[in-house]
C-alpha cells in the first residue's frame, strides 16, 4: 500500500488569511462609521442664531438637534431641549437673552447686568466677554455684533479671537440686522427709520425714511411693517428701492427662515401667528395664540403667547405645541 503524503496548500491558506483580514477590516470600518455618526456633533459654523431671531429677542438658539433657552420658572437657568427625545435638562444658571449657540458654546447677554457672556453647552468655562449693558447680540465666524446701550445705543463688535471691542457707529440704534457687509438698524434718532451701515467704509445711508419697528430679511429683500399704511407688510430692495405692498398682509413681529425662501411669518391684527407665501400671497394660520417675538428654529417656532405671558414651542411638522417656559 502506497502512503499518501499530506501536503499543505500554502496558496489557499494565504487566500483565506487575506479574506479574513479584509473581512475584519470591513467590520472595523463599519463600526467606526457607526460610532462616528453617533458621536458626531452637528455644529453651527456660520452663525450662532439667525438675524431674524435676534431682532425678535433671540428667545432660543439651535444646534445639534437641541434648543437652548432660558427657563424663568426654574430659577432663571439655561435649558437644553433634545428635539428627538423631547427631553430637557438644565445646563447653566443664568438669566440669558439674545441667545446664540456656536460651535459648542452658548453666547448670550446676561439680563441681570447686560454683560456679554460665553459658556460651553455643558455649562462649563463661563467667561465674561464684554462688560457693559448690551442688547441684540449676533455671533458669526469672525465677529460678535451688538448694541452697547451704555454708549448711547452705539453699534459695536468684538472679534472672536481676542474679544477686542470696536465701535462701528455712534448711532442711537433700536435694533440691528447684519447682512453680508452691512448692518441695517432702526435709527431711534430719526423717527425709527431704517438706516444702513457699511461695515468696511463706515458709510451710513437712509434706507427707509419713515417710522417702523418690525423688519427682517428674506431672499435679499427687506420686509417691514409700514405704520403709515395701516401696518401693511411691504418689501423693498436692500438699498430701499422697489417698495411693494403685500396685499392682504398686515402684521408685526416679522420673522423668516433662511431654509424657506418663500415664507414670511408674522403676527396678524387679530393676534394669530400667520405665514404668507411671498410669491402667491396665500396665507396660513400657524397658531391661534396671541403671539409675539417669533423665532424660527429648524422646523420649530418659539414665541411668546401674550394672553398668558408664556413662551411656547410649536413643531411645524406635527402641529404639536408645548409650554417652553
Amino acid at each position: 500500500m502506497v502512503k499518501r503524503k499530506f501536503k499543505i496548500n500554502l496558496r489557499n491558506k494565504q487566500q483565506r488569511t487575506v479574506a479574513i483580514a479584509i473581512g475584519i477590516s470591513v467590520i472595523l470600518i463599519t463600526l467606526s462609521i457607526v460610532l462616528f455618526s453617533m458621536l458626531k456633533k452637528s455644529y453651527n459654523d456660520f452663525e450662532g442664531n439667525s438675524p431674524s431671531n435676534i431682532i425678535n429677542m433671540g428667545l432660543a438658539a439651535y444646534e445639534d438637534d437641541n434648543l437652548y433657552y432660558t427657563k424663568f420658572d426654574a430659577g432663571y437657568k439655561i435649558f437644553k431641549y433634545d428635539l428627538k427625545n423631547e427631553s430637557e435638562k438644565a445646563v447653566h444658571t443664568a438669566n440669558a437673552k439674545f441667545i446664540n449657540v456656536y460651535k459648542g458654546y452658548i453666547y448670550y447677554i446676561n439680563a441681570s447686568n447686560g454683560n456679554i457672556m460665553k459658556v460651553s453647552v455643558k455649562g462649563s468655562e463661563e467667561k465674561i466677554l464684554y462688560d457693559s449693558i448690551c442688547s441684540h447680540l449676533y455671533v458669526t465666524q469672525d465677529w460678535i455684533y451688538f448694541i452697547d446701550n451704555k454708549m448711547n445705543n452705539s453699534i459695536c463688535r468684538i472679534n472672536m479671537q481676542g474679544y477686542k471691542e470696536t465701535l462701528l457707529e455712534d448711532a442711537n440704534a433700536g435694533s440691528i440686522l447684519v447682512h453680508n457687509n452691512y448692518i441695517y438698524f432702526i435709527d431711534n434718532s430719526d423717527n425709527n427709520s431704517i438706516a444702513r451701515l457699511d461695515i468696511y467704509t463706515s458709510e451710513v445711508i437712509s434706507v427707509l425714511k419713515q417710522h417702523t419697528i418690525f423688519f427682517t430679511f428674506l431672499n435679499d429683500k427687506i420686509f417691514y411693517t409700514n405704520t403709515n399704511d395701516e401696518s401693511y407688510i411691504y418689501s423693498m430692495n436692500l438699498d430701499g428701492t422697489g417698495k411693494t405692498r403685500l396685499e392682504g398682509a398686515k402684521g408685526w413681529f416679522l420673522s423668516a427662515d433662511s431654509k424657506d425662501s418663500n415664507s414670511l411669518y408674522f403676527k396678524a391684527p387679530n393676534g394669530t401667528l400667520r405665514k404668507i407665501n411671498i410669491s402667491t400671497l396665500n396665507q396660513v394660520t400657524i397658531s391661534n395664540k396671541d403671539c409675539a417675538y417669533i423665532n424660527i428654529l429648524d422646523n420649530h417656532i418659539v414665541y411668546l403667547n401674550q394672553d398668558d405671558e408664556t413662551y411656547y414651542l410649536l413643531n411645524m411638522q406635527t402641529g404639536k405645541t408645548r409650554i417652553l417656559r
